[in-house]
């Protein structure tokens, strides 16, 4: 008995039935069955009642799979991101999901953990899979992985971060707005000495972040001690470490600026086990705006990153590019952020009053 390859199985086991089986009970061919199906004039009435009723009766779904391959089309739309578990990154698959979803398209998630290789192979399996468009988030394809997609044809947007030589539909925020608004803020409120926990140094959008936090301090003229400023790699880790490095300079901070939330909870953390308090002691800002940054047991001052709405525009751009709505050359979206002001920033301890030294006559008055 030969194998249709083209069965499935049911949540029961049992297999699913498939275009033969049900031109079979229906007793006509699979091309009426497939007409039937798609509605078309050339098949009676009675013809096509007969087969929606024996399909529902037989549990029979067309497979979008084979109907894409016919057509080839997906109906489908690749999202890369590196790394799943960063609370920066559901929100913006939110974003991109509902408008792919709207679109009644599918969304195929991949997660690369920011390896080189595997980020490669998720590339070829996507465009394997003949999907319509492609967004990568926060990571930068290689010159090979751009031939790769380049060659398919595949319409790209990139998030956060642009493909050195290669142009692309972009989205973005404004990172130098956002390191500025809490650099204001923070002097605003008599902060001079400030320091700062650096991203990734590959991401242009760590690099664009500590640029802003250079051109303030030197705009206010502030303390520009190279001890204020720590490397970072965006994860709680580093800003732990960062803290602890910035807060053991010569003259402590009285307030520490992190490239990313997930550091500045990392820093919140080491402040607390340094014995200092937030923000009596050192006041704390980050950047993302992710949703642990509103717990009440952190209550972290920060800059907002429109995540949603990069993966809602992001969505739209490509969208707009698959349906050949938008053949003009690659634009860039660049978001505004905002300034959250919450509990862990305030002004900085007055500094203590110098003792007086008491004068000549007031000492020979003590001695009487």
């Amino acid at each position: 008995m030969p194998t249709n390859t083209n069965a499935g199985s049911t949540a029961n086991g049992a297999a699913r039935p498939t275009i033969l089986d049900l031109a079979a009970a229906c007793g006509v061919s699979p091309a009426t069955v497939s007409n039937a199906l798609a509605d078309k004039p050339n098949v009676k009435a009675s013809t096509r009642e007969m087969v929606r009723r024996k399909a529902a009766e037989m549990g029979y779904h067309a497979s979008a799979t084979a109907r894409g391959l016919r057509l080839g089309r997906s109906w489908s739309i690749g999202l890369v991101v590196g790394d799943i578990a960063n609370p920066f990154v559901p929100e913006v698959v939110r974003g991109v999901e509902d408008v792919v979803w709207r679109a009644r398209k599918n969304l195929i998630l991949c997660n690369t953990d920011f390896q080189a290789d595997k980020k490669t192979a998720y590339v070829r399996s996507l465009l394997d899979k003949n999907i319509e468009g492609l967004i990568v988030l926060s990571q930068v394809l290689s010159p090979s992985d751009m031939r790769l997609v380049e060659a398919a044809d595949v319409p790209l947007v990139t998030v956060n971060r642009g493909t050195p030589g290669y142009t692309s539909d972009y989205v973005g925020i404004d990172n130098h707005a956002g390191v500025r608004m809490a650099m204001d803020y923070l002097v605003g409120l008599g902060h001079r000495r400030i320091g700062f926990i650096k991203g990734l140094p590959s991401s242009n959008s760590a690099l664009d972040r500590f640029a802003a936090y250079t051109e303030a301090v030197e705009r206010h003229g502030l303390d520009s001690d190279p001890s204020l400023v720590m490397p970072g790699d965006y994860d709680m880790e580093s800003g732990d470490s960062g803290a602890r490095a910035i807060m053991a300079s010569a003259i402590p901070p009285t307030a520490i600026v992190a490239a990313n939330d997930q550091m500045a909870l990392g820093a919140l953390g080491a402040l607390h086990e340094l014995g200092l308090r937030v923000p009596d002691d050192v006041s704390v800002v980050g950047f993302d705006n992710i949703q642990l940054a509103a717990h009440p047991l952190l209550n972290l001052t920060t800059i907002n990153h429109p995540k949603r709405e990069t993966g809602d525009a992001a969505a739209r751009l490509l969208l707009q590019r698959i349906l050949g709505k938008m053949v003009d050359p690659p634009r860039s979206v660049v978001l505004k952020p905002s300034l959250i002001v919450r509990g862990s920033s305030g002004p900085p301890k007055p500094a203590p009053a110098p003792k007086r030294k008491k004068s000549a006559t007031a000492k020979n008055k003590s001695d009487q």
